[in-house]
């Protein structure tokens, strides 16, 4: 009796999360009209067509449940009814493969459903501001390297779109890697993101920094923040100029040391507003660890963008979950105790 009332609580757990999540990311924003045909087998038909709104709601919990592969998916649809009724898989054959998966990946990672992805993570971004007091107020900038599922020694490298980057590690020293970033604004109160940009691992950070901005004020027409906070990386005239002529809001810049035109005294008021930062930090550590944003499985910029932007809309989706449920406190959690 204890075991079946575990199984319905985690059934009732799983279902409402999922439920949620594919409510606000609706596979019916992306357009995606046509079925993807499973690899045949000689138990079944010849063409099993899978519903893409399945295969949408699978690769959404392959993020919530932070499973690296798509291997680990299909494995764990199998062998936890719960996680597949609450996608909408009601028989063992109702799995997909993975060759299913791989043609509904290419067809995300088309201009037009990438754009479709993109504007998913937009219209949270909007519920969010309506739902969260004083959200995008004090707001920060920051990237994170991704690294390529590409070997960048070799003279044909599998993914010809990542590049060499150098970055400081935590001690200071260089650190090489070969792949990609993504550039986030995030509101530092709520710990949750507003806008996102994946380019190569070799774009200087500054570059992009007007372009999120733009992002979170095409995102909302009333992206008016108090505060806007950057390391030494986005440390520029003209970024700091931008802040305050177009956004109105007050630039919280750590000043490059070879930028001495700018050096100015820190005062213990601009220190607290700068250590605001660590909660980008602490976001994409959270992204990293949870939301599989280090697993990166695919090859292509179109499709490293969909992979992150998918751990990015689970993250949002989740914290309106929250909210929905006067669980303010639960908006940053990542992993939820089933009782």
């Amino acid at each position: 009796m204890k075991g079946n009332k575990k199984q319905s609580r985690e059934t009732l757990s799983y279902t409402s999360l999922f439920a949620f999540i594919f409510l606000m990311s609706s596979a019916s924003h992306l357009g995606i009209r046509t079925s993807l045909p499973t690899r045949c087998t000689s138990n079944l038909p010849p063409l099993i067509h899978l519903h893409v709104e399945v295969l949408w709601k699978t690769y959404i919990a392959m993020v919530v449940l932070g499973l690296p592969t798509f291997t680990s998916l299909i494995r764990t649809l199998q062998n936890n009814p719960f996680i597949a009724i609450a996608c909408g898989i009601t028989s063992e054959d109702g799995v997909p493969t993975k060759y299913a998966y791989s043609r509904f990946v290419g067809k995300l990672s088309q201009p037009k459903h990438v754009v479709m992805v993109k504007n998913i993570m937009r219209s949270l971004t909007r519920s969010l501001y309506e739902v969260l007091p004083d959200f995008g107020k004090s707001v920060a900038i920051d990237s994170t390297d991704l690294k390529a599922w590409s070997n960048g020694a070799k003279k044909r490298v599998s993914d010809p779109d990542a590049r060499w980057a150098v970055k400081l590690d935590t001690s200071g020293k260089k650190k090489f890697y070969f792949g990609y970033k993504l550039h986030l604004l995030a509101d530092t109160q709520y710990e949750l993101p507003i806008a996102a940009n994946v380019t190569t691992g070799s774009i200087n950070d500054s570059r992009v920094a007007s372009r999120v901005l733009s992002q979170a004020r095409f995102t909302h027409s009333k992206f008016h923040p108090d505060y806007v906070i950057c390391d030494a990386g986005y440390s520029s005239d003209k970024l700091r100029s931008l802040i305050k002529r177009q956004y109105r809001a007050e630039p919280i810049i750590k000043v490059n040391k070879a930028h001495k035109k700018a050096l100015f005294i820190e005062t213990d008021d601009w220190k607290a507003i700068y250590n605001r930062r660590s909660s980008i930090e602490r976001m994409f550590g959270r992204l990293k660890c949870y939301r599989r944003l280090n697993n990166v499985t695919v090859r292509r910029i179109q499709k490293v963008t969909v992979h992150c932007f998918l751990s990015l809309i689970v993250v949002q989706a989740q914290a309106l979950h929250s909210a929905a449920d006067n669980q303010m406190t639960s908006i940053r959690q990542c992993v939820h105790a089933i009782a």
